[in-house]
């Protein structure tokens, strides 16, 4: 078995090649190998001879991506299905934002796919688009990723807090928080399964929520903090956004608390 991994700088692709200790497996850039590019592809494929592919690049700027769709399809729709067509088995990581948010319970896979704003829009015809050229392909949606070495809600709590005296922060979104490592790793287990499933840690909450409990965290683990309070405010971004789109993970391996989740991840940012 040899794993190609399609995007190594990035929050996710980091985590699984540390994931890989005893695993045969290649991690390009864009720059090596252009998913977008079908020929770059096809070279770097040839050059790497990998069992299984998987995508970990994506257009992820949700906003930028109202104004630069091209861009945003090219990546997620296009280059997604350029991957399907080299004849190896694709794992790609897709989205909650394929979902509207009007349903008030954890999605499940079987749920109807409405997406709400471009970035949506492009994941979810890349998923369709795979599944057309490899109906083995597996694609994984999963929520709000957190983790070492990239810039998301979770890790840029911290700087928040120790440099804002009072913070505001949503309420109204609620969510499945997913820590990378806890992604990757149920990523390995899963390579030889078809289909979409979902993943993230076990639990729901809000942006609020969150960073509640990063906050009672880091007060318990001693960290000098500057923030007193936290202001619930209502969502306001320049792309629209699902209101709520927690998953059900009942297909895949049930992972730990995002609660636990956090508390790894100051520990280990400390």
């Amino acid at each position: 078995m040899k794993l190609w991994i399609l995007g190594k700088t990035g929050l996710l692709g980091k985590a699984l090649a540390e994931a890989c200790k005893e695993i045969d497996f290649v991690a390009t850039t864009r720059q090596e190998a252009d998913i977008t590019n079908l020929d770059s592809l096809k070279k770097a494929f040839h050059e790497i001879q990998p069992t299984h592919i998987i995508n970990c690049t994506a257009f992820n700027d949700v906003d930028g991506a109202e104004n630069t769709p091209d861009l945003a399809f090219g990546v997620n729709s296009l280059g997604v299905e350029n991957l399907g067509k080299l004849g190896r088995k694709v794992i790609h990581i897709s989205t909650d934002y394929v979902f509207d948010g009007t349903k008030k319970v954890p999605y499940v896979e079987e749920d109807p796919c409405n997406p709400l704003n471009i970035y949506g829009k492009s994941k979810r015809e890349g998923e369709i688009r795979l599944l057309n050229v490899q109906p083995d392909a597996l694609i994984i949606r999963t929520s709000w990723l957190f983790g070492k070495g990239g810039k998301n809600l979770i890790s840029s709590l911290l700087h928040l807090l120790t440099s804002q005296k009072e913070l505001k922060i949503a309420a109204d979104q609620i969510g499945s928080p997913t820590y990378a490592p806890d992604l990757a790793h149920a990523i390995l287990s899963l390579l030889n399964h078809t289909g979409i499933v979902h993943f993230a840690n076990v639990g729901e909450a809000s942006r609020l929520e969150i960073a509640q409990y990063f906050l009672k965290m880091a007060k318990e683990k001693q960290i000098p903090l500057s923030c007193q309070s936290l202001i619930p405010i209502k969502m306001h971004f320049p792309a629209q956004r699902p209101d709520y789109s927690a998953l059900r993970t009942d297909k895949t391996l049930a992972p730990r608390s995002w609660q636990k989740a956090v508390e790894e991840y100051i520990d280990a940012i400390l």
